[in-house]
């Protein structure tokens, strides 16, 4: 019975040795595993960088954008009130590098005016086709900030007398500016304010009265980027 024992114990000394050493020699082949992927994850990481330095950082953006516009107009002898309009819009945009863009809009804008003499008040009614063409600088994430000219295909005002449509005139010069600042919610969410304004004053007619006036467009878009 003692030699038995004995030579249990030798059994069981063995059996730990071995397993021990499994242990050692797995705890070495976790070492060279983990070593050998923070390599890789190097390599790649300068790859990465490689390519991105190498690869022209160009893309194309685009997207839809819809707001509300305030149209601010002054005249001799006509009292003017603006009413809130809505603007829609599809955007396209070629970006350099992440900081510079060339933003195009292909844009509708519906404004209505209140007009008022000593005899009688119309409402007057614009739809206003416009692209504006504009230096967008994003370099201060998540601001964007917008600036250039604007063509507008059509402008002029209508009112109804209930029994015919009367031209008001235009509201728009063929070619003016706009300018404003753009927010980033996120990748894909842009929240933009801008001011629009003409190169110059519009002929326009009320009543049988002839006046020239100057307007301006304020407006406050929400756009999704594809």
């Amino acid at each position: 019975m003692a030699f038995t024992e004995k030579s249990l114990s030798l059994k069981d000394i063995n059996y730990r040795v071995t397993t021990l050493s499994g242990l050692m020699r797995l705890w070495r082949i976790g070492l060279v595993v983990v070593a050998l992927m923070s390599l890789m994850d190097g390599w790649a990481q300068s790859f990465n960088h490689f390519e991105a330095m190498e690869r022209p950082n160009k893309r194309m953006e685009m997207g839809i954008s819809v707001g509300a516009t305030y149209m601010g107009m002054s005249a001799a002898g006509v009292e003017l009130q603006p009413k809130l309009g809505m603007r829609g819009a599809l955007m396209m945009s070629l970006c350099w590098y992440e900081q510079v863009a060339l933003q195009i809009e292909l844009a509708y804008l519906y404004n209505k005016i209140e007009a008022k003499s000593p005899k009688s008040t119309f409402d007057v009614k614009s739809n206003v086709m416009e692209i504006p063409l504009m230096f967008s600088y994003r370099g201060v994430w998540p601001l964007r900030f917008n600036v250039g000219p604007i063509l507008s295909l059509a402008g002029t005002g209508r009112y109804s007398t209930g029994q015919e449509k009367v031209e008001f005139g235009r509201l728009r010069t063929t070619v003016g500016y706009t300018a404003g600042i753009g927010v980033n919610l996120s990748d894909s969410v842009v929240v933009d304010a801008r001011f629009t304004g003409n190169f110059g004053r519009t002929d326009n007619y009320f009543e049988g009265a002839e006046f020239p006036s100057s307007s301006y467009w304020v407006g406050l878009n929400i756009g999704y980027v594809f």
